[in-house]
């Protein structure tokens, strides 16, 4: 009897571990050669610029926010120095200098992670406000002929909470140059 009930003590655990494991379920997007997974209940907004896609993902009642920026521009390894001076660059002082806006001390560190399976350089800017920690953790790479920078925003108590949404969507981003237009065939 006691045999029977750890096996069904361990079936139980085990399928507790496997349906915990599981993805969520996920909505994907699709447009002008960017596509990407997220989860079920994330808001997506969405803005192009005349150089780049710029995507929003936030949850309801939560601080979360994930950016996915991509450059419109095709880039070679040799030239990601030059982008990263033009708009990498600002865009990390930006953020430094929204938290200083908001009262809080940022620090700044060198991080790594990996976009698409690409390994991405990043900085990550943590600051507590009002006592509450949390960070902007900025990843690029070239995914595709394109620069890719991932953003992930908000307390730490949601970054870890909403980890497996991160995860989802700087994974399954894929970056697909547009078919070549068929052309007409001579008639003879």
């Amino acid at each position: 009897m006691r045999l029977t009930v750890r096996l069904l003590v361990v079936v139980v655990f085990c399928a507790v571990g496997v349906s915990a494991q599981t993805a969520p379920e996920a909505q994907r997007f699709v447009k002008a050669g960017v596509s990407f997974d997220y989860p079920n209940g994330w808001k997506l907004e969405e803005s192009q610029g005349e150089d780049s896609t710029d995507l929003k993902l936030s949850r309801p009642n939560s601080d979360m926010l994930i950016q996915v920026f991509v450059h419109k521009g095709r880039i070679t390894p040799e030239k990601l120095p030059d982008a990263k001076k033009s708009f990498i660059d600002p865009y990390i002082k930006a953020n430094v200098k929204q938290f200083e806006g908001m009262g809080a001390t940022p620090k700044q560190a060198p991080d790594t992670s990996e976009i698409a399976g690409v390994p991405a350089e990043g900085v990550n800017i943590s600051a507590s406000l009002g006592g509450v920690t949390g960070a902007a953790k900025i990843y690029w790479a070239i995914v595709g002929q394109r620069v890719v920078v991932l953003t992930l925003f908000g307390p730490d108590t949601d970054i870890k909470r909403y980890t497996p949404a991160w995860d989802l969507v700087r994974t399954t981003i894929k970056i697909e140059e547009p078919a070549p237009a068929a052309s007409p065939s001579p008639k003879l």
